[in-house]
C-alpha cells in the first residue's frame, strides 16, 4: 500500500503532496507466506418458478461445499436482489489462501453432473461458477471501520493497518502494489461476443482477458442504532442504488460486466443488514473513470462523507471493498442452463456446448 519508494516506481503515486485524509481508513495485511488469494463464486438460479427444484439444487450445492470445508476457507452466502442475474438466486462465495482448497472444491463441483442429477427438474435450474486467482500485489482493499470483519478480513492471522491513500482521485490505484510498474491496460483483443449465447440448454465455459477486474464492495449496518440505520436506509442506500442502476443501464459505457447486488444471509439463511455489489469490470481505467467523474458515484462518495461527519466516531455504518486485477487466464467461468443475463455471458467470449 504505497510502501514502494518513489524512486523505485515506474509510475508515481497519485497522492497529492501533504495530503491528509478527512476520515480514517484501513487496509488488509495478509500473512507474509500468503502470495495469492483464491476466490470461488457459486450460484443457483430458478426458472419458471420451480422453487422445489431450486431448494433441491441449493441443498446439493451446500452439501458439496460442506464436504470441502478444509484448507482454512472463508465462506459467505447471499441472495441476488439486482444486477446481471436472476433475482432471488442463491450465491456462495468462498476464499482460500492456498490453491488446494479451490482445486478440491472445483473438482467436486461438477456442475453438469449436479444438474443432471436433478432429473426431470433440471430444465428449471441454472448452475454457475466464477472463480479466479489474485496475486496479492494485484489486490486492493479499503475499510471505513473495524467493527466488522467482512470478506477477506475473516481470515485468521491478518491485520488491518491504517493508511492515508484515500479520499483523492487515484487513491485506489495507489493502493495496488503492482501499480508501481503496471498501468493495467486492456488488451486490444478484448471484445464482446458477436452474438449472445441463448444460455438455456447450454454449457458455457471460458476465461478472462488480461487486466479484467473483479470488485466486491460491501455495506454493513447491522449494529447501527435506529437514527443511523434510518439515515442509511432512507438516504445513502437510495443514492447507492441509483449509482448501481447507472452501471447496469450503461454497461458498455462503464465497462460493467456481470455485476450483481447481493443480500447477505446468516447461518440460517435469513437476511441480515449487510449487502454487497460483486462482479467484474472491463478494466481498472473504466472503473476509475466512473468513480472519479460520474455524478452517480460522486453522490455516493459525498453522501458517505456526510454520513461520517454527522455520526462521527460513534457511527456503526461501515463500507468496504476488495478489488482484484486479474492476469489473463486467471479466471474461469462456467454456466449450465443459465439465463443469458447471468454473469459475464453477454460480455465475454465463451465456448458453447449443447446440453442435449
Amino acid at each position: 500500500m504505497g510502501s514502494i519508494g518513489e524512486s523505485e516506481r515506474t509510475y508515481p503515486l497519485k497522492k497529492p503532496k501533504g495530503h491528509k485524509p478527512p476520515v480514517p481508513r484501513w487496509s488488509l495485511k495478509l500473512p507474509g507466506n500468503v502470495n495469492h488469494i483464491y476466490t470461488l463464486y457459486v450460484g443457483v438460479q430458478c426458472h419458471r418458478g420451480n422453487t422445489t427444484a431450486r431448494d433441491k439444487a441449493e441443498k446439493s450445492i451446500d452439501s458439496v461445499l460442506d464436504s470441502n470445508s478444509s484448507h482454512g476457507r472463508v465462506r459467505d452466502t447471499f441472495r441476488v436482489t439486482n444486477g446481471f442475474d436472476l433475482v432471488d438466486s442463491k450465491v456462495w462465495v468462498l476464499y482460500w489462501t492456498t490453491k488446494e482448497g479451490l482445486e478440491a472444491a472445483t473438482k467436486t463441483l461438477n456442475l453438469q453432473r449436479l444438474w443432471n442429477k436433478l432429473g426431470n427438474d433440471k430444465q428449471d435450474i441454472g448452475l454457475w461458477t466464477e472463480h479466479f486467482t489474485t496475486p496479492v500485489e494485484r489486490l486492493e482493499t479499503n475499510y471505513s471501520r473495524l467493527d466488522h470483519k467482512p470478506g477477506l478480513a475473516q481470515f485468521t492471522n491478518t491485520t488491518q493497518p491504517p493508511h492515508e491513500t484515500t479520499a483523492y482521485w487515484g487513491a485506489g490505484r495507489d493502493r495496488i502494489p503492482a501499480s508501481a510498474h503496471d498501468l493495467f491496460p486492456t488488451p486490444k483483443d478484448a471484445h464482446y461476443p458477436s452474438t449472445t449465447p441463448r444460455g438455456f440448454g447450454e454449457r458455457l465455459t471460458g476465461t478472462n482477458y488480461d487486466n479484467m477486474c473483479h470488485i466486491r464492495s460491501g455495506q454493513w449496518w447491522e449494529k447501527c442504532p435506529d437514527e443511523e440505520r434510518l439515515a442509511y436506509e432512507e438516504n445513502l442506500q437510495i443514492t447507492l442504488m441509483e449509482g448501481m442502476n447507472y452501471l447496469w443501464q450503461h454497461p458498455q459505457e462503464t465497462g460493467t460486466i456481470g455485476l450483481r447486488f447481493l443480500q447477505n444471509l446468516d447461518d440460517d439463511g435469513k437476511p441480515i443488514k449487510e449487502t454487497c455489489g460483486a462482479g467484474f469490470h472491463r478494466n481498472w481505467a473504466d472503473l476509475e473513470k466512473w468513480s472519479s467523474r460520474h455524478p452517480s458515484h460522486l453522490a455516493i462518495f459525498n453522501g458517505a462523507m456526510k454520513h461520517a461527519k454527522r455520526f462521527g466516531e460513534e457511527r456503526k455504518f461501515m463500507t468496504w471493498h476488495e478489488v482484484s486485477i486479474l492476469r489473463r487466464g486467471d479466471a474461469a467461468f462456467e454456466y449450465v442452463n443459465c439465463d443469458p443475463r447471468t454473469g459475464v455471458i453477454s460480455w465475454v467470449e465463451l465456448e458453447r456446448e449443447d446440453l442435449s
